[in-house]
């Protein structure tokens, strides 16, 4: 969603002017270093079509540069039986590749973690052993009861009968089956889409009592960070928002009939402009909006929700003033009820046509409020947008004042809709390559939104540019927060540990330090999307400015540790998310006499690394004159 900022960024105005028991995979040893994959990740799948114009069967993958060298995992068992037993088994037509995909991902990915790559087969002939994609004519009864459990794309690893099953109930649960199987039992690591590893392990052995089953809450599942946009990436860590990304052959994602949001200016013809809102009671505005919902509908056959939406405001921003329109709304006491009216309506007049699709609306800003009496239809979906809150509190802060009302609003909300979903913030719109401290709570916020019934959750981050910050750490764990919003902290800090140490190398636990300092230090204030650094962390008295220079003097001591232990492979990425505090840096520094060449610096580092925006809607200049104090 686009902001419509007041002021400009002020370091730039001076820099620049549950079915079966879960087994646990085998322990591993400590994992040593990270592995990145290809410079650009491939399609597995050749996309070329045959004089019939059918898709052909996936080719291998195609050869990569691996930075592991040899086998990490010297042994890998399956029931006590060697690897190099087993065939893979996959058959399915042509009219579906994403299990064939799945199914030459496994057999890829195991290559490269010991060394043997398994047969594939469709199944003709059977063979002792056998690791089952999908389904099969050798599932058995147990098999074929677990899988009819599963919803939402869900799936189930099992042993039974002297084979391995990796299945789901649709092609996409199937696949998410096979990286979970992946990931929790070969030890691979999907961190970044140019970056994974596998972890070193004498031997695993996959139990022969194995189990697991797993149905994920939330229908929708959005980081929305350009770090977790390429599509072979996103589907590793079971990402379907299909906003900026093309599942094509990787599964089911969740899309759009026509805009995403703030739609009603384009279905009614009306101004685009901030506040700019049509009427929702003139009878010709409800007809146009009705015939281009219908076109966009058509237009897209695979959309399971067409936005009807408000157009962007600011904070005070109203909707029609009109007499019918204000009656609406002063009877529900919100301008959610002429809007919900409307979406109503239209709700009611496709679900015949269209019985699978929702219509999504958004409560945000001066429609945020719920209304009194008047309900969601079955088939809205209303978008509660958090873009007022605080970040450096967890939303359910009984101390937060700043969060209160937000959270009086989604409990009234959770109350009355059935498909609630939430449109959340989680970078620095102003400042994109600034400190935001809000990793630590981005656990609270997700299992509570979890709590209040959310089944979807959009996590718009930075979509516009490689982060200087911390985008591809927020993107792996928000994907796993939405994929299991239940988790245990324990298990999410885990989570953080492990990405820590896979994508920073030896000196991760400092990293790990700034992050807890700084996010306990943003917790004695209250931190907002556009807020300057002086704000995120808060210094008061005659000294404010010296102690936040002393503070991120010292945080910036620990990305140069980090830096410093780092090897080779992981120097550049500890590089590249150190902008954030030499950016904080300029900021509360900043001097034209002692600052050029820091910014100079900090300028090609920032190109070096293909940073492109420092703020939503402004690009990073090509060329600086260093000794000026503009841009």
């Amino acid at each position: 969603m686009k902001k419509y900022l007041t002021a400009l960024c002020f370091i730039l105005s001076f820099i620049m002017t549950a079915g079966c028991t879960v087994n646990q995979p085998a322990k591993t040893e400590e994992e040593t270093t990270v592995t990145e994959a290809a410079e650009t990740e491939k399609e597995t799948v050749t996309e070329k079509e045959t004089e019939t114009g059918a898709e052909t069967e996936p080719g291998p993958e195609p050869e990569k540069e691996l930075f592991w060298e040899g086998a990490h995992v010297k042994s890998l068992k399956i029931a006590g039986t060697d690897i190099s037993s087993y065939k893979v088994v996959c058959q399915t037509d042509n009219s579906d590749l994403t299990v064939k995909l799945a199914a030459t991902d496994l057999t890829s990915y195991i290559e490269k973690a010991t060394g043997f790559k398994p047969q594939k087969s469709d199944g003709a002939e059977k063979a002792d052993h056998e690791i089952c994609v999908g389904a099969t004519d050798r599932d058995t009864a147990r098999v074929k009861a677990e899988r009819e459990k599963l919803v939402n794309h869900g799936y189930a690893i099992i042993y039974d009968g002297g084979r391995l099953y990796i299945t789901g109930k649709t092609a996409t649960g199937t696949m998410y089956g096979v990286y979970s199987f992946l990931e929790d039992f070969v030890g691979c690591r999907f961190y970044a889409p140019k970056f994974e590893d596998i972890k070193f392990a004498e031997e695993i052995n996959v139990p022969e009592d194995t189990c697991v089953t797993f149905s994920p809450k939330l229908i929708y599942r959005d980081p929305y960070d350009q770090s977790a946009f390429d599509p072979a990436f996103s589907v590793k860590l079971k990402i379907n928002g299909a906003v900026n990304r093309s599942f094509k052959n990787r599964g089911e994602g969740v899309s759009y009939a026509g805009p995403f949001v703030h739609s009603l200016p384009s279905l009614a013809g009306t101004g685009t402009a901030p506040n700019v809102q049509p009427c929702l009671t003139d009878p010709a505005v409800y007809e146009k909006v009705l015939k281009n919902v219908r076109n966009y509908l058509k237009q897209n056959p695979g959309a399971k929700i067409v936005s009807v939406s408000q157009n962007d405001s600011y904070a005070d921003g109203l909707g029609c003033q009109c007499e019918n329109c204000k009656k609406l709304d002063d009877e529900q006491g919100t301008p959610m009820g002429s809007l919900l009216t409307f979406v109503n309506r239209i709700a009611n007049d496709i679900k015949d046509e269209y019985p699978d699709v929702y219509v999504d609306t958004l409560a945000y800003r001066y429609t945020r409020k719920p209304p009194k009496t008047l309900k969601p239809a079955d088939n809205v979906i209303i978008r509660l947008c958090s873009i007022e809150c605080c970040y450096s509190h967890p939303l359910d802060d009984p101390d937060c004042a700043a969060n209160a009302q937000f959270k009086a609003d989604i409990e009234a909300w959770s109350s009355i809709c059935k498909n609630l979903f939430v449109w959340d913030y989680v970078t620095n719109f102003m400042y994109y390559v600034n400190p935001f401290p809000n990793i630590n709570i981005l656990y609270d916020n997700v299992r509570f939104y979890a709590e209040h019934n959310v089944i979807g959750l959009f996590e718009e981050g930075n979509y516009q540019s490689v982060s200087g910050e911390f985008g591809e750490l927020r993107s792996y764990l928000l994907a796993k927060l939405l994929w299991d919003p239940d988790m245990t902290r324990e298990r999410y800090d885990e989570y953080m540990n492990d990405f820590l140490k896979g994508y920073y190398g030896a000196g991760w636990k400092y990293i790990r330090e700034y992050i807890d300092r700084t996010s306990a230090k943003a917790a004695e204030g209250h931190v907002g999307i556009y807020d300057p650094v002086n704000k995120v962390f808060t210094f008061t008295g005659t000294k404010r400015k010296a102690d936040l220079v002393a503070f991120i003097a010292e945080m910036k001591e620990l990305w140069d540790k980090a830096y410093e232990e780092a090897d080779d492979l992981h120097k550049p990425n500890v590089e590249k998310s150190s902008l954030q505090v030499i950016s904080a840096g300029l900021y509360a520094k900043w001097t034209k006499k002692e600052s050029p060449d820091i910014l100079k610096n900090f300028h090609e580092l920032l190109k070096k690394h293909g940073i492109s925006y420092f703020r939503e809607g402004a690009k990073v200049p090509e060329t600086v004159d260093y000794t000026k104090g503009t841009w």
